[in-house]
């Protein structure tokens, strides 16, 4: 039978247990019978279920039950230390009443948590709740209004800009220069809710002070299409004399409401503030995204809203698959000497990993909103949760306080929706390697944005890095260290690898080749552990490289076009697989790199299947493809590999077409060692020039 907390667990066999809260450590002793206790888990009790299943599997305890008589069980409360652990019970078992107790699992669980209801005489002694499903609520109100208040009190982290370099002026100060150029002021009227938009091109201009001092929401949403509302040129004289909450989309209207709610007066909404058909406002705003996000007082995030008229301001009703075991409803002997009543229960996946995606997570748009901020409120398909650069919150459950995070811990409840936090300390082109990774799983509604999409975040890594004496340039989407010509920190940027070719396609738009946001499809970066100590003796060199930019004042924007010039050796693809194994890699799984291991030495990975078509053409010799060398091989490595490219128009230009790469094998033949070794000897070294 499911349960829920409106709807616990109770039966004749649990409810002769009291638990005593007096004291923390304290056992709560009950004992029975071997029938009675296999009658009550028969009868659907899971406490006595749980009792039963592990001592049925623990062969130390399994002859406790083969020898009947009586069982002493014991409950013992571990009184809460919140934020870090909320109360438990842990199960226990012993032979007789003179034996040590010992531990017993229920399922893969140590302990069961413990919640009350609100208004129980139990509230007194235990903080946990069970969780707010109404998000609109008293209860979610207060708690988002506590958790931002906190953070900002107590969180030096989440004081200072994403960049590492700005430091914050006390708890709330905002850096006047990073305060959006319109921002929507919320009032309340006898009529309702009604925005008013200040700032660029309005009659109002925005209070800078006040703004500094009492801080902006911003809202991180799917628009799901067209927007119904959105600023033009044209309304904007509109938007600058007030419209009514009322007339907005849903998501817009349950933001700039929840914004009023926590004390908040001023709400940055993109379709609001950005001049929609005006191409200039557009490039300008985008490219302060960085500002925008990571300064905010805080994200709204509508993690459940598919579109931009769903809302996200909903009544759930609990989801019994939620919890494994419970909510078992138990009596309790509170502090006070009242009795009240408390709730068991252990949730199926308290991480939500086996519930689909939400919707915000499928968005290219979203990832860098939710990087960017220092303090995210996430209204998920289930819970109302909270999250900045250190520590997580939910509405209810165990997790009411913000809870300090752990490097190994998780990044938020919600999976794809969290602050940079941990990734802060890692070297700046990894965080940009995991990114990347992440960013082009998600879709975008116009390939142009394939780059602006990711832009505000891309600007944010170049400080961050300069700070740590990381010399990284950005081009087109890769993250370059160029610093030493003849490392391997530039090589690998190029080596990326499409996922699967069958459901990738060239973008029409002016990335180049050379870039991974050239192809739609989901991409990894390539990994190459550079050896130590390492010999730069083969001759490879980055000469030149550059980009076409379609606005000047968008570095990190849409580009028109660009070229890198590479100094290596190059082979003919035709000639390369002469009397060895090879073939053609349409898939990619990045927790196995090895491309068919049992057979294959040269796997040949094109980006596209107008690619495949180019290299069997080269294979058949109908095409001429060269194969550009960027890792030269080492023994324990998979290697050498590099680019394929095919001629493009113009002199000595190419296009890349994929990458191949020589396989290590784990059980390598002296033949196949020595073809890799020997796989470029006798080639030309030559200019590559691609574009």
């Amino acid at each position: 039978m499911a349960f829920t907390s409106k709807a616990p667990h109770t039966c004749k066999y649990c409810q002769q247990i009291t638990l005593d809260l007096t004291h923390s450590g304290s056992i709560t002793q009950f004992s029975c019978g071997v029938e009675e206790a296999i009658g009550a888990d028969e009868a659907g009790c899971p406490l006595f279920h749980g009792f039963i299943d592990d001592l049925q599997k623990n062969t130390s305890t399994r002859n406790i039950l083969a020898t009947g008589g009586i069982l002493n069980l014991g409950l013992r409360y571990l009184k809460e230390d919140l934020p870090f652990s909320p109360a438990i019970i842990e199960p226990l078992v012993r032979e007789t009443s003179d034996d040590e107790w010992q531990h017993v699992f229920f399922g893969k669980f140590p302990s069961l948590s413990l919640w009350t209801c609100e208004g129980d005489a139990a509230s007194a002694d235990i903080s946990t709740r069970p969780y707010e499903l109404d998000n609109a609520s008293v209860a979610s109100v207060d708690f988002a209004r506590n958790c931002i208040q906190s953070c900002q009190l107590n969180h030096d982290e989440c004081r200072r800009s994403t960049s590492d370099l700005m430091a914050r002026e006390g708890p709330t100060s905002i850096d006047p220069k990073a305060i959006p150029s319109r921002l929507l002021l919320i009032t309340s009227t006898s009529s309702g809710l009604h925005v008013e938009l200040v700032g660029k091109g309005l009659p109002s201009a925005i209070k800078t002070n006040s703004v500094a001092l009492d801080g902006f929401a911003i809202l991180s949403y799917c628009w799901g299409g067209p927007q119904p509302v959105e600023l033009t040129r044209r309304n904007i004289l509109d938007f600058g004399k007030g419209i009514q909450v009322s007339k907005l989309p849903k998501s817009l209207r349950d933001a700039a409401w929840f914004t009023h709610k926590i004390g908040l007066k001023y709400l940055w909404i993109d379709a609001l503030c950005i001049l929609q058909d005006n191409n200039e406002d557009k490039v300008r705003e985008i490219s302060r995204m960085e500002l925008y996000y990571g300064q905010s007082t805080v994200t709204i995030c509508a993690a459940s809203a598919a579109k931009c008229t769903d809302g996200f301001l909903t009544s759930r009703e609990e989801d019994p698959a939620t919890y494994a075991i419970g909510p078992i409803q138990l009596r309790a002997k509170t502090s006070s000497g009242t009795l009240g009543f408390v709730q068991g229960t252990a949730e199926s996946d308290y991480f939500n990993n086996w519930k689909p995606q939400e919707p915000i997570t499928l968005r290219g748009w979203t990832l860098q909103e939710a990087l960017l901020s220092r303090r995210i409120l996430i209204f998920s398909s289930d819970h109302l949760h909270f999250t900045c650069t250190v520590a997580n919150a939910t509405c209810g459950g165990i997790e009411p306080k913000l809870k300090p995070r752990v490097m190994t811990g998780y990044e938020s409840r919600v999976e794809g929706v969290h602050t940079l936090s941990g990734l802060r300390s890692y070297p700046v082109r990894e965080v940009w390697t995991k990114v990347v990774d992440s960013y082009t799983i998600r879709g975008l509604g116009f390939p142009t944005d394939k780059l602006p999409a990711v832009s505000a975040l891309a600007s944010s890594l170049i400080p961050m890095a300069r700070a740590r004496n990381q010399k990284v340039e950005y081009l087109a989407g890769l993250m370059l260290d160029a610093s030493e010509p003849e490392n391997y920190y530039w090589r690998t940027e190029f080596l990326w690898r499409v996922h699967h070719v069958q459901s990738t396609c060239h973008i029409p738009i002016g990335s180049p080749s050379w870039s991974w946001s050239s192809v739609n499809g989901r991409i990894s970066m390539y990994v190459f552990s550079q050896p130590k100590p390492w010999s730069s003796t083969d001759g490879v060199q980055l000469l030149e490289y550059g980009v076409d930019l379609e606005n000047e004042i968008a570095p990190f924007g849409v580009v028109k076009g660009g070229f890198v010039k590479i100094h290596t050796r190059t082979k003919s693809l035709n000639a390369s697989i002469k009397n060895v194994d090879y073939t053609i890699a349409m898939d990619y799984d990045p927790s196995d790199r090895m491309v068919d291991p049992n057979r294959t030495l040269l796997a040949l990975c094109p980006d596209t299947p107008k690619g495949v078509d180019r290299i069997e053409l080269a294979i058949q010799g109908e095409l001429d493809l060269l194969l550009v060398e960027l890792i030269p091989f080492y023994e324990n490595y998979t290697s050498p590999a590099g680019l394929i490219v095919a001629e493009a128009s113009g002199p000595n230009r190419y296009v890349r077409v994929g990458i191949y790469e020589c396989q290590q094998r784990d059980h390598q033949t002296g033949a196949e060692l020595a073809m890799r070794k020997s796989f470029f000897d006798n080639s030309s070294v030559q200019d590559v020039y691609i574009v």
